[in-house]
């Protein structure tokens, strides 16, 4: 599909306006493909980094355009708090202001994918309903949604505990606006709004020509299985009596020094086991001690029951109850600019014969600096809002370990010898014949060793770093072997029939209400792609999207490397159809 292709919505008299006005604007601008990368709660742009570095890597070469990456930071950290509305507006007019800056650099974006993490999945969503009620996708070919990790069904705690109760309880009003919509308990319902067939959201969301998502079936104590899969079914909750199965053959990439696969879940072959009391030790390669060391778990339940739970916990509470009073006051004090006149500007300037708005132009510019200085420090709001998303994480860790049931999973890869890839990268002969090699950096960095900064203007860290993929690129991967590997599993990993998945039984069913039902009813009713992850680490939130870099998420990834392949996959066929 062209970027000049009318959408089924639109008129005769639209299609043919827009056609003509893409057609002026195309005739001496490049064409690029827009992602567009959206974090989640308390999060920032930063958080996205490892994606994007895949996406422009891996994806580039496999795209008729040039890949261009947003990462939003006009609502980060605290702001998040505003509400998925007000989140997505801040996000809509950033985006506008970097079309319309993109075109001054003789870019034009004819296609536009919508990558989102954890609330910025949902954030996503509600973004793509305005996009289709203005007429955006009359321009705009869409082409990818994914989301990582989203609580698409909402969020909600199901065991009988009273730490579940109260979190039922309290949590619609300790995370502002946001959290009474994650929790359902907001006036508009706008999580069951968004996931009505009627809805611009819906039509939004059917348009894109590929939709995936991301859902952990373990370790992520902030955003369930359930709702990340758009499920009724939560398997995985008695994680010692389940026998993990990967997909089949998937090949082994090097990040930094150690080798790893990607781990998506085959749901077709998980299964529970009768005789739990054999369950072995996580089999996945490059385990940390303090995942496979007893007496490390027991003294980190030991201290968060005697120290982070009493005092840290009223504390991080208090933070996060004056936040949310302070993000209802000012949502309902401050205006926000109104994105419609700016929409009027972009089509006039970037898809029409009119010139750009300086004015838009300069602060698309302040824009693209400020996210430069975010590059490097995400300043005060930033470092506390992390630390509350932490000291949450933990928090839930400690709940459930000191409450919940054991947690030892028996696991077995399917490819023999995962326990050898955990080895020195140079204890290996290279070939290079098909590997592709690269470093992840930012936007405002380069490969160049001869561009890096001084050793001593750097953190001890960042030296240590620097000096590693100095040595050697940081990632080492044969990304044919990936695709093949997707090719294969293309049709599984597409179904929607989830009868045959031995997991998904009558017991492990929840007592969704009728509003989640429906959600989840109505989202599945399209096609999605559902990619079940499985990561043996201490926060598996954090690593699906490699939060914390490669090197200390090199599982999470290489599994975002996989997730590649499926779009690489998709730009294939893509390409094939257009050439017939």
């Amino acid at each position: 599909m062209s970027a000049t292709t009318p959408t089924a919505s639109g008129n005769s008299a639209d299609t043919s306006i827009s056609t003509k006005l893409t057609a002026t604007a195309s005739s001496t601008a490049e064409e690029c493909h827009l992602f567009v990368l959206i974090h989640g709660l308390w999060g920032g742009p930063k958080h996205l980094l490892t994606i994007e570095k895949c996406i422009k890597e891996l994806l580039s070469k496999k795209s008729d355009k040039k890949i261009v990456v947003l990462r939003p930071s006009g609502f980060r950290f605290w702001k998040t708090y505003d509400g998925i509305k007000i989140c997505a507006e801040r996000v809509l007019l950033e985006m506008f202001y970097e079309i319309e800056t993109l075109k001054k650099n003789n870019l034009i974006v004819s296609d536009i994918s919508v990558i989102g993490y954890s609330l910025g999945g949902l954030i996503g969503r509600y973004l793509i309903g305005i996009l289709e009620d203005i007429g955006f996708f009359q321009y705009v070919t869409p082409v990818f949604y994914s989301s990582f990790a989203t609580p698409h069904v909402g969020v909600e705690f199901f065991h009988d505990r009273i730490f579940d109760r109260t979190a039922n309880t309290l949590g619609k009003f300790l995370l502002g606006k946001s959290g009474r919509e994650l929790f359902m308990a907001d006036h508009d319902q706008l999580l069951k709004s968004m996931a009505e067939p009627g809805s611009r959201y819906f039509k939004g969301l059917s348009r894109f020509e590929k939709r995936t998502l991301m859902a952990n079936i373990q370790n992520d104590r902030t955003v369930a299985f359930f709702t990340s899969y758009i499920t009724e079914y939560s398997p995985f909750d008695k994680f010692h009596v389940v026998k993990v199965k990967y997909i089949k053959d998937l090949p082994k990439m090097r990040i930094g020094n150690v080798y790893v696969r990607g781990k998506f879940v085959d749901l077709k072959r998980t299964h529970f086991v009768a005789d739990s009391s054999k369950s072995n030790a996580n089999s996945q390669e490059e385990t940390s001690v303090t995942r496979s060391s007893k007496l490390y778990k027991v003294l980190i339940i030991l201290f968060g029951s005697l120290f982070f739970l009493p005092i840290w916990v009223p504390t991080i509470c208090t933070v996060s109850l004056v936040t949310s009073l302070y993000s209802m006051v000012k949502i309902r004090v401050l205006r926000y600019p109104e994105y419609n006149e700016h929409w009027a500007r972009v089509k006039d300037g970037v898809y029409g014969s009119k010139p750009i708005n300086e004015q838009d132009l300069k602060i698309g510019t302040q824009k693209r600096s400020q996210r430069a200085r975010l590059q490097t420090h995400e300043s005060f709001k930033g470092d506390t809002s992390e630390i509350t998303e932490n000291a949450m994480e933990r928090m839930l860790y400690v709940e459930d370990r000191f409450m919940g049931d054991a947690q030892n999973a028996q696991v077995e890869e399917d490819n023999a010898g995962d326990q050898d890839l955990a080895v020195k990268a140079d204890q290996e002969q290279e070939d290079g014949s098909n590997h592709l090699t690269f470093n992840f950096i930012s936007d405002y960095e380069t490969d160049s060793e001869d561009a890096a900064p001084p050793l001593e203007s750097l953190s001890t860290a960042e030296q240590i770093n620097l000096m590693f993929s100095r040595k050697k690129k940081l990632f080492e991967m044969d990304p044919n072997l990936h695709d093949e590997c997707i090719r294969v599993h293309q049709d599984q990993l597409s179904s929607m029939d989830t009868k045959g998945y031995p997991v998904f039984v009558k017991e492990h069913r929840l007592p969704l209400n009728d509003d989640k039902r429906s959600v989840v009813e109505n989202l599945n009713s399209i096609n999605w792609v559902k990619l079940p992850v499985y990561l043996d680490a201490w926060n598996a939130h954090d690593g699906i999207v490699a939060r914390r870099g490669p090197r200390t998420n090199p599982k999470g990834t290489a599994t975002i490397a996989l997730w590649v392949s499926v779009l690489r996959e998709h730009l294939d066929q893509r390409q094939s159809t257009a050439r017939v």
